[in-house]
């Protein structure tokens, strides 16, 4: 299921699945979901004998098994709730051991009607066995970031609840400098709302003045800047972000992680992708793909991949040099731009 169809299955008088796996990136709607749906199945009667709480990825099992067995205490049901228990991964530090793994395996055929289990996970692996077992049952919904439009949606709809009125081209502004999704975007509208106090319309003066964008959405522009050979621009964000104390480690892993999706997004459109597969496969928000596809049209492959080199030979003077990491960055881009 995805949020539309999990939406339409709350409305349900009754729940057709006891058993449940919550995940996806967008964890603001992952977070409202389980609460919505928590309301729904969570015993009125004796919650303290009838709702069992288990997080992370070690827990006693025994207690699982003691809880599912055993009788509801003066109620028709009883749930169990598990967060991260990553028992849908399949390798990797964090992932469970393979006796919680088996456990679930075999657990998982003989759930009595009466008990509901909800499973909410950061990390899910569709190749894992238990992960294609709930697949094959449709028990589980995934809550993926929104597609652009909706995004932009929400977002004026969001400052309409705040009292506030903005243009779908701030919306859009918005949610490009903050760049983490929907809980982002609450978390710094709020902000604007309160920052503007009288004022109904919101500008992009006031996000301006409220705002502090995302590294990442600094050296978008930034990388901009230098591929369109504007060194100076460039050099003037990259004081800027050094200004704010911003790790040039970090400035550099920007860099070369915004040109390779640059380079990404303009393989895949040349490819004819759409919007919503190049969304897929590059793992880029799909409220963020129209900012990557414009940019990638302005320029050729070959700068591309001359950038990209260019910054794995900065990383590799910034392991072997002593010399100050701010002016290997200042070389870069005038060596590229200059």
């Amino acid at each position: 299921m995805n949020y539309d169809e999990f939406v339409k299955y709350l409305k349900q008088d009754k729940m057709e699945k006891n058993v449940l796996l919550l995940y996806g990136e967008e964890v603001f709607l992952k977070a409202h979901s389980k609460a919505e749906l928590l309301k729904k199945i969570t015993p009125a009667q004796m919650p303290e004998f009838n709702v069992f709480e288990f997080d992370g990825r070690k827990y006693d099992l025994k207690a699982v098994d003691e809880a599912i067995e055993a009788l509801p205490v003066m109620s028709d049901s009883k749930l169990l709730t598990f967060r991260n228990s990553m028992i849908f991964t399949i390798s990797g530090k964090d992932t469970a051991t393979k006796e919680y793994k088996e456990f679930w395996e075999k657990r998982l055929s003989d759930i009595p009607e009466d008990v509901f289990l909800v499973f909410d996970e950061e990390k899910v692996d569709k190749r894992s066995g238990l992960y294609k077992k709930f697949q094959k049952q449709n028990a589980f919904a995934e809550f993926s970031y929104l597609s652009e439009n909706k995004m932009i949606n929400w977002t004026i709809g969001l400052f309409k609840t705040l009292g506030k009125v903005i243009s779908p081209h701030d919306a859009k502004y918005l949610i490009e400098i903050t760049g983490e999704g929907m809980m982002a975007v609450k978390h710094e509208a709020e902000k604007v709302a309160a920052f503007t106090q009288g004022e109904i319309q919101i500008t992009r003066a006031d996000i301006d003045a409220v705002v502090v964008p995302v590294i990442e959405n600094k050296v978008f522009d930034m990388v901009d800047a230098m591929l369109s050979q504007n060194a100076y621009a460039a050099l003037s964000k990259l004081n800027d972000l050094c200004s704010l104390k911003e790790d040039e480690t970090r400035i550099l892993g920007a860099i070369s992680s915004s040109v390779d999706k640059i380079l990404t997004v303009k393989l895949m459109t040349e490819s004819r992708l759409d919007r919503t597969q190049i969304a897929s496969k590059s793992k880029i928000p799909p409220f963020l793909v129209s900012k990557y596809i414009t940019l990638s049209a302005k320029y050729t492959r070959e700068n591309l991949e001359r950038l990209l080199t260019m910054c794995v030979d900065t990383d590799r003077n910034f392991k072997l040099s002593q010399g100050d990491k701010t002016v290997l960055l200042q070389r870069l881009i005038a060596d590229f731009a200059g």
